[in-house]
């Protein structure tokens, strides 16, 4: 008799340490679903990525890198209200995604201001970024998705 009273005693720890185990596996991956970003940009950069990567290539002033991140943020705010479906396009259904115009609306809206922000030389520095940037999209289109990341223009 017990016997069977303390196979039944740890027969009980192993059940509630295994329930314990699964309880900690969904919440980390609940939380993992959590702290990635909603749409279609998931996995790609954003002004956390691109602020240093202009701040090598261009060589931006303190005051610069405060003025590109606020610009780069506001893009990437309008991109993400771009990619997220309107609240009539749900009940029916049929989201529309943004075409290839709006996105480069809204990219070469921002380069823009960016550039009215730099020095002359920042400015030849910045345009070849944004050849390298275009060319690497092109090849994306292309089927080469697994393009590197831009190189700083030599100097």
């Amino acid at each position: 008799m017990t016997i069977d009273l303390r196979y039944g005693y740890l027969l009980a720890r192993r059940t509630l340490l295994l329930a314990g185990m699964l309880a900690v596996a969904c919440c980390a991956l609940q939380a993992q679903n959590d702290s990635q970003p909603a749409g279609p940009m998931r996995g790609r950069g954003g002004p956390e990525r691109e602020l240093p990567q202009l701040t090598q290539v261009l060589s931006l002033t303190a005051d610069q890198q405060t003025q590109v991140k606020g610009l780069l943020a506001e893009r990437w705010q309008k991109i993400q209200a771009l990619n997220r479906p309107a609240a009539s396009t749900e009940a029916t259904g049929q989201a529309t995604p943004p075409t290839r115009e709006q996105m480069e609306a809204i990219r070469n809206d921002t380069d823009a201001k960016i550039n009215a922000l730099l020095n002359d030389d920042q400015k030849t520095k910045f345009a070849a970024w944004q050849q390298q940037r275009k060319e690497r999209m092109e090849r994306r289109g292309a089927g080469g998705e697994g393009a590197p990341p831009p190189q700083p223009p030599n100097s």
